[in-house]
């Protein structure tokens, strides 16, 4: 029959689990459109085609690996996972679409953008489908072969549900996240560590997953959310605080790519202070790097430049790091910010200074480079408030920052004492 010609919805789905075992009732939404009769062709085709996979003629044609000893359960990966194995502890989003054998129509289906939630300590699943999605990555799409004996049984539930008959699932793991617990953690409470670090963990991984599919802004969240519960812990002795760090360098290293990617720069360089007061920035190149360009984003060239160099030392050879010193030097030069770094602050705002800043404005907001710029120390009040007008002529945004985002003791001192102006280019 043609599936077109249904005029009826069910008001819910329904539960294998509870067909199988005590039976279910099925109830009519009276209440229901058909939205289809109101789409376009080419939006009703396409909207046909959202659930994931195709219909195979012969299993026995598949090639696939098993999955459990007795061989119930076999699988073949469509498209790679990352980040740690699930477990009990996980929930997931899942999609998936289920074949019988030479039939070009699913069965079963839950569609990408209507996942399926599940908790897999407690859920309703049938064994097969559990223990194919407990083998499965985030981000994984697979196909599964799936016998009958971990399926519907020998009996099924005719005429939709075949007897003694195997079936192939496609599944796409879309996310997981922790399940959260009954009750939420006290930091306060002693022997909390070993909790904490589990959790964190598991964000961690679900963090890198985030960044591999560019969800920055998601991972960000996820880092940060680590990083806030590891230093809320209490720590029971010098073990757990060695995990602790280990684990912290990890958080804020991929904080500060993400933010650089985020083109959020005086976050990165807050996450690269971070790495400083636990020892891992001057020696390691990567973070020199991530460092130097959340600096040459806000407009600190010759701070930007030192750890730039240092870098390079470590790695001479790096292509990259000689790519990002050109980009830098390049910079620096378009901002032409020498005539205005050596002014006396007492003279008076005259024309000549107001073509500068003009210059320096326009130069900033067409440089795709630059998305801060902080202006020279010592300005005077009605040199501030010029530079700020002018800003507004521009529709740039103009306020004073009170923060250091500098790591080197003499160029602290020099700012600690002073507000600093900065314009950023509109978001």
């Amino acid at each position: 029959m043609d599936p077109t010609t249904y005029r009826v919805a069910l008001e819910n789905g329904l539960n294998l689990k509870e067909v199988l075992t005590r039976g279910s009732i099925l109830h009519i939404n009276e209440g229901y459109e058909d939205l289809d009769d109101h789409l376009e062709p080419e939006t009703k085709a396409r909207k046909t085609f959202e659930y994931i996979g195709q219909p195979v003629k012969s299993f026995q044609e598949l090639k696939l690996d098993p999955v459990d000893e007795k061989g119930f359960i076999k699988k073949r990966i469509i498209e790679e996972g990352g980040g740690l194995p699930l477990n009990d502890e996980n929930t997931v989003s899942i999609a998936y679409t289920g074949y019988w054998e030479n039939e070009n129509e699913p069965f079963d289906l839950v569609k990408i953008n209507k996942p399926l939630v599940v908790d897999l300590k407690d859920n309703g699943l049938l064994p097969g489908l559990q223990l194919a999605i407990h083998s499965m990555l985030v981000g994984e799409l697979s196909l599964f072969l799936l016998s009958y004996e971990l399926m519907y049984g020998e009996m099924g539930i005719p005429p939709r549900i075949k007897p003694k008959a195997d079936c192939i699932f496609y599944i796409k793991l879309i996310k997981s996240i922790i399940t959260p617990k009954q009750g939420p953690i006290n930091f306060s409470e002693a022997n909390i560590f070993n909790r904490v670090h589990h959790e964190v963990k598991l964000l961690y991984s679900s963090g890198l997953t985030l960044h591999k599919t560019k969800n920055y802004m998601a991972a960000a969240q996820v880092f940060r959310k680590s990083v806030s519960m590891l230093h809320r812990c209490r720590l029971a002795d010098e073990d757990e605080e060695k995990i602790q760090e280990k684990l912290l360098i990890k958080l804020y290293s991929n904080l500060a790519i993400c933010y650089n990617k985020l083109k959020k720069p005086l976050q990165a360089c807050t996450s690269c202070n971070e790495l400083n007061r636990l020892n891992s920035l001057w020696n390691n190149s990567k973070m020199l790097f991530q460092n130097a360009k959340a600096l040459r984003m806000i407009g600190q060239f010759s701070e930007a430049e030192k750890r730039l160099r240092s870098a390079l030392k470590l790695q001479p050879n790096n292509e990259e790091l000689q790519i990002e010193l050109e980009l830098l030097l390049q910079t620096r030069d378009s901002c032409k910010q020498i005539t205005l770094i050596g002014r006396e602050t007492l003279e008076p705002v005259n024309d000549n200074f107001k073509r500068e800043v003009d210059t320096l404005i326009i130069n900033f907001k067409n440089n795709v480079n630059l998305c801060k710029l902080t202006l020279p120390s010592g300005l005077n009040k009605d040199e501030m408030d010029y530079v700020k007008e002018a800003c507004i002529r521009e529709n740039l945004f103009f306020n004073v920052i009170q923060k250091n985002y500098f790591l080197d003791k003499d160029v602290f001192n020099d700012v600690k004492e002073r507000d600093d102006p900065l314009w950023t280019s509109p978001d």
